[in-house]
C-alpha cells in the first residue's frame, strides 16, 4: 500500500500562547495554514470579543499528541463573547476544547478529534462548554471522544445546528 505523506509539524506554541495572554478586547487571532504540534494546553482568560481563527478545518492543525502538561487542548475561562472557527484540534490528553464561566462562545468549523482507532484513553469530550450562557456550536466536527463528542453542561441558551459526530 503506499505510504501516507510524513506531515511537516512545526512549532508556534510559544508565539501563539504569548498572543492568547497578551491579546487586547476586540482582537482576532489568525493561526495560519499548517500542522502544529503542541507540548502544553493553550489557554485563553479573561478575554472579551477575541476571535482564533484558522485558515480552515482541514488547513490548519493543532495537535496535542505530545501533551505534556495541562488537561485540556484549549481552554477558555472566565471570558465573553469569544469565537473558536476554521481550525482542527486534535488529541489532547483530556477534552479538546473546553469553555467554563464564559458569556457568549461560538464555535463555528472547527474539528475536534482523536487520531486513529477509537479508545477508551481518548479524552471525555470533544467540545465541552460548561458553566457558559449564549453558547453556539455549529458546522462542527467531532471524533472520537471517549464519552461524548459534543458535552454542554450546566450552561442557558445553547444551540448545537448542524453538527457531524463519530
Amino acid at each position: 500500500s503506499p505510504s501516507e505523506p510524513s506531515v511537516a509539524w512545526k512549532s508556534i506554541e510559544k508565539d501563539l500562547q504569548s498572543q492568547l495572554i497578551t491579546t487586547g478586547d476586540s482582537s482576532v487571532i489568525e493561526i495560519p495554514e499548517g500542522n502544529f504540534m503542541f507540548s502544553r494546553a493553550l489557554l485563553l482568560d479573561g478575554k472579551k470579543h477575541v476571535t482564533i481563527r484558522g485558515a480552515g478545518v482541514d488547513k490548519t492543525i493543532l495537535s496535542f499528541a505530545m501533551q505534556e502538561e495541562g488537561a485540556e487542548g484549549l481552554k477558555v475561562s472566565n471570558a465573553e463573547n469569544i469565537t473558536l472557527e476554521d481550525f482542527t484540534i486534535q488529541d489532547a490528553k483530556g477534552d479538546n476544547i473546553k469553555v467554563t464561566d464564559t458569556y457568549g462562545i461560538t464555535f463555528r468549523r472547527v474539528k475536534a478529534e482523536w487520531t486513529g482507532e477509537p479508545k477508551s484513553t481518548n479524552g471525555a469530550y470533544a467540545f465541552y462548554p460548561v458553566l457558559s450562557k449564549n453558547v453556539v456550536i455549529e458546522n462542527c466536527i467531532a471524533i472520537g471522544a471517549s464519552d461524548a463528542g459534543i458535552y454542554v453542561g450546566q450552561s442557558d441558551s445553547v444551540i448545537i445546528r448542524d453538527n457531524i459526530v463519530y
